[in-house]
C-alpha cells in the first residue's frame, strides 16, 4: 500500500520543476533551477530522467489534474454537483469564466508539459547513453506522450488551442496563431504515433517506476483521441473524416497483447483504492500522494505537493466548501440496474455512498447469510455516518439545505479507509480537520491519495465496441459483443444477446461513472445540450447545489468548451475573440 508522506513540489514553468518526492517515480528527483540553460542541464541521462520527472509532476500537482483539471471533467458532466471552489465552473454559473483560476492553472500547466516536452525531444538525442538505446528512446517516448496528452486534454476542453511544436527559443516563441481543431488533432496523432514506436512494452519499468506509460499507453490514447475526434468533428466541425477503424486497431493491439497482457481485475473495487493501484487493468493512470500537512498549495511553493484533492467531492456534512452529491438520475440508474442472480449491481458500491438499507437495494450475503455492507469513510455505515435526527435521516441530518434532496454521496476518488474524527459518543464527526490536528483522516481532503485510473482496460474494451459498432473494421478476434459482454461479465451482469450504440451508452454510465468521461461521451454523442436541457427542465434540483440563484443553465454553442483563459487571451495578439459565448 502507499505510504502517505509529504510531497514537496515548485514550478519554474518556462524551465523545468523543484520534486522531492516518496514512492514510485517521485523517489529522489531533484532538478537545479539554477543551471544556465536547460540545454546546459542536459548532460547525462539521470538528467534527461529528471527532466522526464517533471512533466509527471506538473500532470499530478493539485493545481493541474490533483485537483482543478479533475473537478473540471468530473463536476461539469451531469452526474454530480459539488459547491467546492474547485468544482463551481462545473455547476454552470457565474464563476464558469476566463479568468476562474480552476480553468486558468491546467490550462497553463498543460503548456508547461508540451513545453517540457519539446525540450526532451529536441535536446535528449545529443546526450550520451553509453550504447543504451533503448532507454533513450524509453523517455524520449514519455516526452512524445505527454506533449500528446497535453494537447488532447486543451483540445477536449478548449476547442480552440495553439499547439506547441517546438522548443521555445525566445519569446515570439510563446505566442503562437491559433490553428484549427483537426489540424492539432493529427499533431496528436503523430505524437503518439511517435510515443508507441518509442516506448517500451509492459515489464520495462520496475515497481519503483509504477505509472511511467507504455505502448500500451500511447496506443489507447491514441485509439482515444481517433474516436473522440471522430464522433466531436461530427457535430462541432468543418473536417466531417471518421477514424473508427483506426480507433478499433489500437484497441485490439491492446486486447490481442501486442503490448504486454492486461485484463479486468478480478474485483471492480480495485480499480478505486490505494491499495490495489497499478494493477492488471491499469494503462494510463495518474499517480498521487496522500499529502495531509500541505500548507501552502500554490505552485512556486515548496508545499505545492501531489496530492488528489478531493475536495469538492467529500459527502455532505465534510466541511463548507467540501461536498459533493450525485445527481438522483444517477442513483436511480444503478438502482434499476440488477445482476443475473437479482443482486444490485455490484459497481454502485465503489461508485457512490448511500443507504444500502433502502428496500430496493439488495444486498448480497455473506458465507454466514449475513448482508454485506457498505461502509464508508472510517468503515461507519450509512446510519453511523447519518444518524437520524428529528425524524430526519441521510442527508437531510446536514446543515446544508441544499443537500438534502439527494440519495448519494461520492465514492471514486475518496480514500475510505482512512479513520474519520469522532465525536465524544464515538459518532463519526463529519467536519473539516481542527487547528494543529495532524492525523491522516478522511475529513482532511489533501490527505486523500488514490491514484486515478485515467484509462483502464475496461475502457479499451468499451471504446472498441463503440468504434466498431460505430463503423469501424473489426481488428480483433473479439467482437464488440464479446467485449461488452467481458465487462458485464466482471459484475455479474446477463450476456447480452446483441450490441447497440445504446448498449454501449448505458453500459458506460454503469462502468464509468464519476471517473470523468461521461462529459466527453455525451460531447461525442452529440447528446450534451439536449441531456442538459432534459435534466434542467425534469428536476429543480439539478446543478443547484452551490444555490439556485447561482445556476444560470447550460448554454448550447457556448457551454460545449471551457472559455480560453483570460491572461491568454490578453497577452496573446493572434487571440482577438474568445470562445463563442465568452
Amino acid at each position: 500500500m502507499k505510504n502517505y508522506k509529504k510531497v514537496y513540489a515548485a514550478f519554474i514553468l518556462a524551465g523545468g520543476l523543484i520534486l522531492h518526492g516518496c514512492n514510485g517515480i517521485f523517489d529522489d528527483l531533484a532538478i537545479n533551477p539554477n543551471q544556465p540553460s536547460m540545454g546546459a542541464y542536459f548532460t547525462s541521462p539521470s538528467a534527461v530522467n529528471d527532466a522526464v520527472m517533471t512533466m509527471y509532476g506538473y500532470m499530478s500537482t493539485q493545481r493541474c489534474l490533483g485537483a482543478s483539471g479533475s473537478k473540471t471533467t468530473i463536476i461539469r458532466s451531469d452526474e454530480a454537483s459539488s459547491n467546492s471552489d474547485y468544482g463551481k465552473p462545473g455547476m454552470f454559473g457565474a464563476d464558469l469564466n476566463a479568468s476562474y483560476y480552476t480553468i486558468e492553472q491546467p490550462y497553463t500547466l498543460m503548456y508547461t508539459t508540451a513545453s517540457q516536452a519539446s525540450y526532451i525531444i529536441e535536446t535528449a538525442p545529443s546526450v550520451d547513453f553509453s550504447g543504451n538505446e533503448e532507454l533513450r528512446n524509453a523517455y524520449m517516448g514519455e516526452a512524445y506522450f505527454w506533449r500528446a496528452f497535453a494537447h488532447y486534454y486543451l483540445l477536449i476542453n478548449f476547442r480552440n488551442i495553439s499547439p506547441i511544436r517546438q522548443m521555445p527559443r525566445n519569446g515570439d516563441d510563446y505566442v503562437r496563431p491559433l490553428e484549427k481543431p483537426a489540424a492539432v488533432w493529427n499533431f496528436i496523432q503523430e505524437d503518439l504515433a511517435h510515443a508507441k514506436e518509442l516506448l517500451p512494452v509492459k515489464g520495462y519499468w520496475d515497481s519503483k517506476n509504477a505509472g511511467r506509460v507504455t505502448k500500451a499507453s500511447a496506443a489507447a490514447l491514441l485509439g482515444k483521441a481517433y474516436l473522440y475526434r471522430s464522433g466531436i468533428e461530427q457535430y462541432y466541425g468543418e473536417d466531417k473524416t471518421t477514424f473508427y477503424s483506426e480507433a478499433a486497431k489500437e484497441f485490439a493491439d491492446i486486447i490481442d497483447g501486442k503490448y504486454g497482457t492486461y485484463d479486468l481485475t478480478k474485483n471492480y473495487a480495485d480499480n478505486f483504492d490505494v491499495a490495489h493501484e497499478n494493477n492488471e487493468e491499469s494503462i494510463l493512470e495518474f499517480q498521487f500522494l496522500g499529502d495531509v500537512d500541505n500548507a501552502g498549495f500554490n505552485p512556486g511553493l515548496a508545499t505545492s505537493g501531489l496530492a488528489f484533492d478531493s475536495r469538492g467531492l467529500m459527502l455532505p456534512g465534510a466541511g463548507v466548501g467540501y461536498e459533493g452529491v450525485v445527481h438522483n438520475w444517477l442513483y436511480n440508474a444503478f438502482v434499476n440496474s440488477v445482476d443475473k442472480d437479482g443482486y444490485t449491481d455490484i459497481r454502485m458500491f465503489s461508485t457512490m455512498i448511500f443507504n444500502d438499507l433502502d428496500a430496493n437495494i439488495h444486498l448480497r450475503n455473506d458465507a454466514g447469510g449475513n448482508p454485506i455492507r457498505l461502509k464508508g469513510p472510517g468503515g461507519y455505515k450509512w446510519e453511523e455516518l447519518y444518524p437520524a435526527k428529528n425524524g430526519k435521516e441521510g442527508f437531510a441530518t446536514v446543515s446544508n439545505p441544499l443537500a438534502h434532496p439527494f440519495k448519494a454521496g461520492i465514492r471514486k476518488g475518496i480514500d475510505c479507509s482512512m479513520p474519520t474524527q469522532t465525536e465524544a459518543d464515538g459518532t463519526p464527526k463529519l467536519v473539516g480537520v481542527g487547528a494543529g490536528v495532524k492525523e491522516y483522516v478522511y475529513n482532511q481532503p489533501r490527505a486523500h491519495g488514490v491514484n486515478w485510473r485515467y484509462i483502464r482496460y475496461a475502457d479499451v474494451l468499451m471504446m472498441y465496441a463503440e468504434a466498431v459498432v460505430s463503423g469501424g473494421t473489426q481488428a480483433s478476434d473479439m467482437t464488440p459483443l464479446q467485449a461488452v459482454n467481458k465487462v458485464r461479465g466482471r459484475a455479474n451482469m446477463s450476456e447480452l444477446p446483441s450490441v447497440t450504440m445504446a448498449d454501449i451508452q448505458n453500459e458506460r454510465i454503469l462502468e464509468f461513472a464519476l471517473e470523468g468521461h461521461r462529459f466527453f461521451d455525451l460531447l461525442r454523442w452529440g447528446k450534451l445540450a439536449s441531456r442538459f436541457t432534459e435534466l434542467q427542465e425534469s428536476d429543480p434540483n439539478f446543478k443547484k447545489f452551490i444555490s439556485a440563484d447561482d445556476f444560470k443553465g447550460f448554454v448550447t454553442n457556448k457551454h460545449e468548451w471551457l472559455p480560453i483563459p483570460i491572461n491568454e487571451v490578453n497577452s496573446n495578439p493572434y487571440i482577438t475573440e474568445n470562445n463563442p459565448g465568452y
